[in-house]
Formats: structure tokens, sequence, C-alpha cells
């Protein structure tokens, strides 16, 4: 009877333990994020470029929409020429910025000056072309860490000798591989990529995967390492950690700076088909 009534006592004193405690969360001063992509398919016939300007604010950890950015100037520069090219907002409010004819970007011989003008700051970033190398082959391996739900890609490709090589594998799914050629310059190279329970990734045998090759600049690598590391390796480029400072400068106010990044990047792709285990 003694333990039952001890029960009773504990049951209700937990019971009267759920008052509701409103915790306040920091908010940091609201920045403007700039993703500016834009990829070079340039062994395709005729080349393909793709890309735009997607301008949106930092938000609260809790929030639940990113708020878009409308209203802003985008044009690109090129500062060889002088030419210049507008960028405009085709969906009103949705903060997602194009420009028709993006061919002018197939050029290695010239630096690219993004400007972004919002709310009477200007925001600048360059970026030159960046090389890349096709994807020779992808073979499906059998190696399994976490389950049998695994899923391993060997990717292989051959290095272009002599020169300090930075590539950025975009295996679909918001899943990225950064990788520098430092001990491998000029030779065959190859790396294992896998598809985890934890990616949420649904592949099937008989699937199409499209394996990206993105060149980059050590900068970015070094850019992209940071976000790999704050976001525990998958969807980096969802939101940009107020930790992580781009490449984009405020020729208005200093310290008042963007996030996100401006790059130019050559791309290969390489389908894959998911096999049978």
């Amino acid at each position: 009877m003694r333990n039952y009534c001890t029960m009773v006592l504990v049951l209700l004193s937990v019971a009267s333990c759920q008052d509701v405690i409103d915790v306040d969360t920091p908010t940091g001063e609201v920045r403007l994020n700039i993703d500016a992509h834009f990829r070079v398919f340039s062994e395709e016939i005729p080349v393909r470029v793709t890309g735009q300007v997607i301008l949106t604010e930092t938000a609260n950890f809790f929030e639940e929409q990113i708020p878009t950015v409308s209203g802003a100037t985008v044009f690109m520069t090129n500062e060889t020429t002088g030419d210049t090219f507008d960028f405009l907002e085709t969906i009103p409010g949705s903060g997602v910025y194009e420009a028709a004819g993006l061919q002018f970007l197939n050029n290695f011989e010239t630096t690219f000056l993004l400007t972004v003008i919002s709310e009477s700051n200007t925001y600048e970033a360059r970026a030159n072309l960046m090389a890349t190398v096709p994807i020779d082959r992808i073979e499906q391996g059998d190696l399994e860490i976490f389950s049998d739900e695994d899923l391993e890609l060997v990717v292989y490709i051959s290095d272009t000798p002599g020169v300090e090589n930075y590539y950025l594998f975009d295996f679909g799914f918001d899943l990225y591989e950064p990788i520098d050629d430092r001990f491998f310059d000029g030779n065959t190279f190859e790396f294992s990529f896998l598809y985890t329970e934890d990616d949420e990734v649904d592949l099937e045998p008989g699937d199409v995967v499209t394996i990206i090759n993105d060149g980059v600049d050590s900068q970015f690598y070094d850019y992209v390492e940071l976000l790999l590391e704050q976001t525990g390796g998958g969807g980096p480029f969802a939101t940009a950690p107020a930790t992580v400072r781009g490449n984009f400068i405020n020729t208005t106010d200093i310290d008042r700076y963007a996030l996100g990044y401006f790059r130019v990047s050559e791309a290969t792709t390489f389908d894959f088909t998911i096999l049978e285990d």
C-alpha cells in the first residue's frame, strides 16, 4: 500500500510540471543572401549554359519560410569588353533573377563582375570560368557501412597535369563532394561516394542518376568545405550559416556584408543507371 501511495504522489508531481516555457532565441542582423551559380556545359553542341541569381534574406532558425527579395537591380559585366547583361525577376515575388542568352559566360579569358543593388546597398563579386574534366566512368560498388540499403558509386576522372584543379561533384538530392588534385595531379583518380539511409534517397534498379562535375576555384572549395562541415554534409546551399562568408563585398557599407557566392563553372555530366545488387 505504501509503494502504491508513493507512485501516485510521483505521478501527480510529474503531471504538475508541464508548464510551457518560452525560450527567446537570439536574432541576428538580417542579411542579404545571394546565390549566383552558373554552369557552362562546353562539351555539348550547342554549348548549354544554365544559372540564375536568387536573392533571399536570412531568417530566424524556427522560421518555416525564407524571405525572398524583390525589386533589386541585378546585372553582370564582362570586364574585358565592358558589356553588361541585365537579370530580371521573371516571376514577381520569387526572388529569382534571370537573363536571356547566357552564352557570353562561355569565355575562359575574362573576369565577370556581378552587381546586385538592393535597399540602397551595392554588392559586388567577381568570378572566372573555372575548367573541369570529364567523368571517365562510374561503377557501382558493394560497400556498405550503415546498412544494406547503402549504395556505392565509384567515380573515375583523369586530371589535367600541371594545373591546380578543384572540383565539386553534384550527386543530386543536395549531395556534394569537393575534390582537389594535390595528391593526384595529372593522374587518373577514383573515389567512392555512398548514398546512405540518412540521405533519404530512394534509388531503385533501372533509375538514372545524373552526376555533375563542376570546376571551381580554391576559394569556393574552402567555402564548400565549411558549409558541408556546418550542415553535416547535406544540402549546404539551402541556407548559408552566418559564420561562412562568401565572395560578395558591399561597396556601400562594408560592415553590412551579404552572404552567398558567385561562381561560374565549366561542367560535365555522366548519366548512370542503377544496377541490381
